[in-house]
């Protein structure tokens, strides 16, 4: 037993370090979303003293600026960032590897850790500059610190409630959808066998502490705060409203299947055997399913949110594959290294693709940063370029995005109000969505002039 604890262990570490280098080398890979370029200048705006919310525009909470910020304050580079994004999603990683232990026993945590790894979705949001990855890693962490609560005792067992409620405010102060997790930790604790209101009174004290943290900053602004965290998503989700349709297109993309068809064929075959380990991970992936269904706009990359679910009940269907016999053993065990080789495949893919030049954000890189000097001010819709030139946009301008404009969040009158603010010197337009701006023609030609045409929409304009 101690031998197969020890091989199942170390595997999964294995596994870890594997992850961790494939990783590290995207961490100075070409942009791989919209958003990096903003939140790479919003850290740009909040090391240099802007406040958030009053000063810097954010859609994200605070938990998610709190946690990158220091990474970014020892090393000023997107590398650094998405360092921080890593470290964070092995820390989930590790949370999984726990919770798979505790469900499925040794075996259990080595098939969730491997599923985990190779999740497409989980290996693209690990080392991205988004809020996604980090807010899902610390709900795994929320929930195996629950479920180890519950196995412990004293203070111990108090401390790790704390801890829960805690770790599960910081994930939803990360990124909203992480309030998912309260379902599977309410589960785990009114679950136990004794002290079921001493843990959740210990983990609303948790999250209480953790909410008193992340309102420091709403605290001075509460009116932008609410507009930026709150209207700013409604409106955006009223404007999309594609329907269900759409949703459940994302959750139909073919590299995710696999992974979706073993979750609930492990879940079903637990079901059968009715094995009671089933309950927690199946009501996390049916939470996730509801909250990714009904959320919009969604985009692939909220699939994430999956990721530990469906890898647990897949190690929950192969613990009751080697409790029938070998054949279903041996059967459970080949459908997760097809699933494990599908993943592997579409990541090399995507490593691959990303590590190819980008000429384009490569040639607008050089052009900002061959104009004007080091602390001059810029507006652009392609905040990668301006960041990577080592230049600044002012805080409430960060995000251009065509739904902040269709959202009414902004206007002309904003960059006015911006540039008149921040002296801004230099426009760089490039996809097009500053031109979505009402009257952003007029209004650039009022006060800039065209200085070099970059070629298509691209055009930097100075004073």
């Amino acid at each position: 037993m101690m031998q197969r604890l020890r091989a199942t262990t170390w595997s999964a570490l294995a596994v870890s370090i594997g992850f961790l280098l494939t990783e590290a080398i995207m961490l100075n890979g070409r942009i791989r979303d919209y958003d990096e370029g903003v939140y790479w200048e919003t850290f740009r705006a909040l090391a240099r003293g802007e406040p958030m919310f009053s000063s810097v525009f954010a859609t994200s909470p605070p938990g998610f600026f709190y946690a990158l910020l220091p990474f970014y304050l020892v090393v000023h580079s997107l590398a650094s960032l998405r360092a921080g994004v890593l470290l964070l999603c092995l820390a989930g990683l590790a949370a999984t590897y726990v919770l798979g232990r505790l469900l499925a026993g040794d075996l259990g945590g080595l098939v969730a850790v491997l599923l985990a790894v190779t999740s497409s979705v989980y290996w693209h949001e690990s080392t991205i500059l988004q809020a996604d990855g980090p807010s899902l890693a610390l709900s795994t962490v929320a929930v195996a610190l629950a479920m180890l609560a519950v196995r412990t005792e004293g203070r111990t067992r108090n401390a790790l409630a704390v801890l829960t409620g805690l770790a599960l405010m910081f994930a939803v102060g990360t990124k909203f959808f992480g309030v998912v997790a309260a379902v599977p930790i309410a589960i785990i604790f009114f679950g136990a066998s004794r002290g079921r209101g001493r843990l959740v009174t210990a983990a609303v004290l948790g999250g209480a502490l953790g909410l008193l943290v992340l309102l420091v900053p709403v605290i001075g602004s509460p009116q932008a705060a609410y507009k930026q965290l709150i209207v700013s998503h409604l409106r955006a989700g009223e404007l999309a409203h594609f329907g269900i349709g759409r949703n459940l297109s994302y959750i139909l993309i073919h590299h995710s299947l696999p992974l979706e068809a073993l979750g609930l064929g492990g879940a079903l075959l637990a079901l059968l055997r009715r094995d009671r380990a089933v309950v927690m991970p199946l009501a996390w992936a049916v939470v996730s399913m509801i909250a990714i269904l009904g959320y919009e706009p969604i985009f692939p990359h909220h699939l994430v949110l999956l990721t530990p679910s469906l890898a647990l009940l897949g190690a929950v269907g192969v613990a009751n594959a080697r409790g029938i016999g070998r054949p279903a053993f041996v059967t459970a065990a080949v459908l997760v290294l097809g699933t494990v080789a599908v993943g592997v495949a579409v990541d090399t893919g995507e490593a691959v693709r990303t590590l190819a030049p980008d000429v384009h954000d490569a040639e607008m890189t050089a052009a900002v940063r061959a104009h004007g000097q080091p602390n001059d001010y810029w507006f652009s819709d392609n905040a990668y370029a301006v960041a990577a030139a080592d230049r600044d946009i002012p805080g409430p301008v960060v995000d251009t995005s065509g739904q902040l404009t269709m959202a009414g969040l902004l206007t002309i009158d904003d960059l006015e109000r911006t540039r008149v603010r921040y002296d801004v010197k230099w426009v760089l337009a490039d996809n097009g969505r500053l031109e979505r701006v009402p009257g952003f023609h007029a209004w650039v030609l009022a006060h800039y002039h065209p200085v070099q045409n970059l070629g298509g929409p691209a055009v930097i304009y100075g004073r």
